[in-house]
């Protein structure tokens, strides 16, 4: 099974895929604590992803981001592949009419 940082990196690249999109894989460091993984924008759009392995769950903090990031119009959401992940940042900029 791949490493979560390694995931993480191939879906940002991914991301920057997509036309109109920069995503980048945070780095970790201090003051990062609870900090989602991938953060970007597509078509304007704040990105807030965090890729997880099979099995494991987002802790309350990244949630806590996550809904945040939400609540203010950002594309959010938790990943378990490089596909999930582009395909919550290409749902989440259809649902906001965006052709994709």
């Amino acid at each position: 099974m791949e490493l979560e940082a390694k995931m993480n990196k191939k879906a940002a690249n991914a991301l920057c895929g997509l036309p109109m999109t920069f995503a980048e894989k945070r780095q970790a460091g201090p003051g990062r604590k609870g900090k989602v993984d991938v953060t970007g924008c597509s078509h304007g759009y704040r990105i807030e992803l965090e890729g997880k392995r099979p099995g494991n769950y987002p802790t309350p903090l990244q949630e806590m981001w996550l809904k945040r990031w939400h609540d203010v119009g950002a594309i959010t959401g938790v990943y378990y592949s490089v596909a999930e992940a582009v395909a919550i940042v290409t749902g989440g900029l259809r649902d906001r009419g965006v052709s994709v």
